[in-house]
């Protein structure tokens, strides 16, 4: 393969002057999956210099906005409800003109971005992942109440403005339309806010009027419902900046012709083939191209050929923790099914009468009840532990606690870092407390036991047969390294 010669971009003083202008690439995918008469494309807004998303385009947008709608200086504060992309890409050209930015990001949210905003000394406010926007914790009322409470502060709403949909209207589609020449089938793309599904459909349908417009959401998502049919089942999703369970009020549904919902699992393998392929692209650009094949299967069906482009929004680069992870993949049961076959198969040749004893597990670091929430926190964090077992003064579990868990509490003030432990633990048995499921797993309990397990769990506390004592801790990762040898 040659490569195109391009013309060398001067010299720029800012790195907005880069945003946008994002290429377009075919993905040999469609050949992988027998798509004959697909000509799959993809346009990698994860080039975008900023955030390396297709979030630089909307946050300059909505920055000029604020700048003319209100009096902005050094002491101005931006409020940012955000699923996490918006919120860096705001951070980073506010930073640039002394403005303080407080975000508000759910829960999921990974670490990675997370250290990404706190090295720029953003406020974090983390939020409950999957809480409708008129409840109380949601980032939008928290933003709300903050707005009454701080001096000279505004809130950045992408869900609401219209320069969110503007911008993909004006430029995004544009530069679309110019490098297909005009022809183009079927437009793939993951709503959240809804700004760039709009804006994109409406121009281009405009340009092209047989253009079919496909949307794309989490399985559990409930854009195209507008709202969960039962509160109490509403169930979450891992893949970030994707899905809602609202409508958000910029998005013109009439201009979608189908919905898609794409599992975790899907969008998570699909974007690990597409780094394979060498696109970087993060996990709602696997639940793009997974859609994107899923409709070019229906086309085949009818006999028809076509050219669909897929917008990836943002980078692996982002993922570190989660994506291009295969110990997280395997832990959450999002990893890519070849492997997958490929690990199982090595568990059965590898285990065949082997127990947890033969794994040599280090002698378990526990903690007592009466203890601080920050001594557990040094505790998991000085070691790389994920979670600590509780025992009391005669050894007995009692349960444990989380680092994820102890941490959320913690941002979300719920919990304070002298509080006990006791308050904030996950317990096993009977007793006050919230419930943990739990299972005996002791030296002599055969590996094969443990890894169907871990279908339904991340890590187990190793006992004597009575549970009386605990003698370690023992997650996947210890599994898949022996796999590995």
């Amino acid at each position: 393969m040659s490569r195109i010669q391009l013309t060398p971009i001067p010299i720029v003083d800012d790195p907005l002057a880069l945003v946008g202008n994002t290429p377009i690439v075919r993905l040999k995918l469609a050949e992988k999956f027998s798509l004959p008469g697909i000509e799959l494309l993809a346009k990698l807004e994860f080039l975008n210099p900023v955030s390396g998303s297709i979030k630089d385009r909307v946050a300059y947008r909505l920055i000029q906005d604020a700048e003319k709608a209100h009096n902005l200086g050094q002491d101005t504060t931006l409020l940012v409800p955000t699923s996490g992309n918006l919120g860096i890409s705001i951070a980073l050209m506010a930073n640039k003109k002394g403005y303080r930015t407080i975000v508000f990001v759910p829960e999921r949210t990974t670490v990675d971005r997370i250290r990404m905003l706190q090295s720029m000394g953003v406020d974090i406010v983390r939020t409950p992942s999957e809480v409708h926007p008129g409840a109380s914790e949601s980032s939008f009322k928290l933003a709300e109440k903050l707005l009454s409470e701080i001096p000279n502060s505004i809130i950045i709403n992408e869900f609401t403005s219209q320069s969110n949909v503007q911008v993909h209207y004006e430029e995004t589609a544009e530069e679309i339309f110019a490098q297909v020449g005009g022809k183009l089938d079927v437009l793939v793309v993951a709503v959240e806010s809804g700004g760039t599904i709009t804006g994109l459909a409406k121009k281009l349908k405009s340009k092209i009027p047989n253009l079919k417009v496909v949307a794309v959401e989490p399985e559990y998502s409930r854009i195209e419902e507008g709202k969960s049919a039962n509160l109490s089942t509403l169930k979450s999703w891992k893949v970030e900046d994707i899905g809602n369970n609202f409508t958000p009020s910029i998005l013109d549904k009439s201009l979608i012709d189908i919905w898609f919902k794409v599992s975790d699992k899907d969008s998570f393998a699909t974007a690990r083939r597409l780094i394979g392929e060498g696109v970087l692209a993060g996990p709602s650009s696997g639940s793009v191209v997974s859609a994107a094949i899923s409709y070019a299967e229906t086309i085949i069906k009818e006999q028809r050929e076509a050219r669909i482009l897929t917008i990836l929004n943002d980078t692996a680069r982002n993922y570190g923790s989660t994506l291009l992870s295969d110990d997280w993949l395997l832990e959450n049961d999002l990893m890519e099914e070849s492997i997958m076959k490929k690990l199982e198969y090595n568990r059965i040749e590898k285990y065949r009468g082997a127990s947890v004893e033969d794994l040599q597990l280090p002698a378990a670091v526990t903690i007592l009840p009466n203890a601080k929430i920050s001594q557990a926190l040094d505790i998991m964090l000085s070691r790389d532990f994920s979670q600590i077992p509780v025992i009391d003064s005669h050894k007995k579990l009692l349960g444990y606690v989380s680092l994820s868990s102890l941490q959320a509490h913690l941002d979300a003030v719920h919990a304070q870092p002298d509080d006990p432990v006791s308050d904030w633990m996950f317990s096993f048995g009977k007793g006050e407390g919230r419930r943990a499921p739990y299972q005996i797993i002791t030296p002599d309990t055969p590996l094969s036991e443990l890894a169907k397990f871990f279908e339904n769990h991340s890590f187990a506390v190793v006992t004597d047969s009575e549970r009386k004592f605990c003698l370690g801790v023992v997650t996947k990762y210890d599994l898949y390294k022996r796999w590995r040898v």
